[in-house]
C-alpha cells in the first residue's frame, strides 16, 4: 500500500457540515481525494464548496430525513457525524428540560438516525467507515458547557463503542474524535480558564479535521470502538 492516507475515489458524506470543523474537514478530506457529500440543516452551504462536492440537506433528528440522505448516497465508503450543537442557557432556567431534549436529540439521538440508516448499505458492501464526533466534555464533564452537552457528547463517545460491535463483524468500523475546546462560532463570546489549556491556545479546527480524516482512511483500518483524545492535553486517556 503507497499511501494508505489517501482518500481517492471514496465517497465520504458528512453530516453538521455547515460548522467550523465541517468546514476544515471538508477541505483537508477534498486535499486527500475524496468524493464528498456534505449535509446540514440548511438547503445550501454556508461557504464555497470544494471542487465536486455535493450538498443535501439532512435533519439529523428526524429518522426519514437521515433515512433519505442515506438512500441517496448507499455507496458511500465513510460516513461523518459531526452534526451538534452547544446551547449557553443555564439548567436553572424555565424551560431548560426542553433544551436538554433537543441537544440530545441532535447530539446523540443524531447519530443513531444516520448511522442506521447507512450501515445496512455499508454491511452489504463488507466494508465501510465511520466516525463520530464527541467531545472532551463527554470524558471529563465539561469546562465551560452545560449540562446537556456534556450529558450528550459522553452518549456519543458511548455510541462509538456500541457501534464498533455491532459494526465490526460486516467489516464496518467504527471510531470517534473527542476534542477540546475549538476556535469556533461554538464557543464565541466564551471565555476558557487558562488553566485548562495545557498547551496555552484552543485548537484550530484544522487541527480536529486531519484526524477524522485518518480515521477515514486505511492508515486506521486496525482501529475498531477508539474514541481520539484530540484536546491539546486536557484529558488523557
Amino acid at each position: 500500500m503507497e499511501n494508505a492516507f489517501d482518500l481517492t475515489g471514496r465517497k465520504v458524506v458528512m453530516t453538521g457540515a455547515g460548522g467550523d470543523i465541517g468546514r476544515a474537514t471538508a477541505k483537508v478530506l477534498a486535499q486527500q481525494g475524496a468524493a464528498l457529500v456534505l449535509s446540514d440543516l440548511a438547503d445550501t452551504p454556508n461557504y464555497d464548496m470544494p471542487a465536486g462536492a455535493v450538498w443535501q440537506a439532512c435533519d439529523v433528528t428526524d429518522r426519514g430525513s437521515s433515512e433519505a440522505l442515506a438512500a441517496a448516497h448507499p455507496d458511500a465508503h465513510a460516513l461523518i457525524l459531526a452534526a451538534g450543537i452547544l446551547p449557553w442557557d443555564d439548567w436553572m432556567d424555565e424551560g431548560w428540560n426542553d433544551s436538554f431534549k433537543h441537544v440530545m436529540d441532535v447530539n446523540a439521538l443524531g447519530v443513531v438516525n444516520v448511522a442506521r440508516a447507512f450501515l445496512p448499505h455499508m454491511e452489504k458492501a463488507g466494508a465501510g467507515r465511520m466516525v463520530v464526533l464527541g467531545s472532551v466534555a463527554g470524558r471529563i464533564g465539561g469546562v465551560v458547557s452545560g449540562a446537556h452537552y456534556t450529558a450528550s457528547k459522553g452518549a456519543a463517545n458511548s455510541l462509538v463503542r456500541w457501534l464498533a460491535l455491532k459494526a465490526a463483524p460486516s467489516g464496518v468500523i467504527v471510531n470517534g474524535i473527542a476534542p477540546g475546546s475549538v476556535r469556533s462560532r461554538m464557543l464565541e463570546g466564551q471565555t476558557i480558564p487558562k488553566d485548562k489549556l495545557p498547551l496555552g491556545r484552543l485548537a484550530e479546527p484544522e487541527e480536529i479535521a486531519w484526524p477524522i480524516a485518518f480515521l477515514c482512511s486505511d492508515a486506521s483500518r486496525y482501529m475498531c470502538g477508539a474514541v481520539m483524545d484530540v484536546n491539546g492535553g486536557m484529558f488523557f486517556s
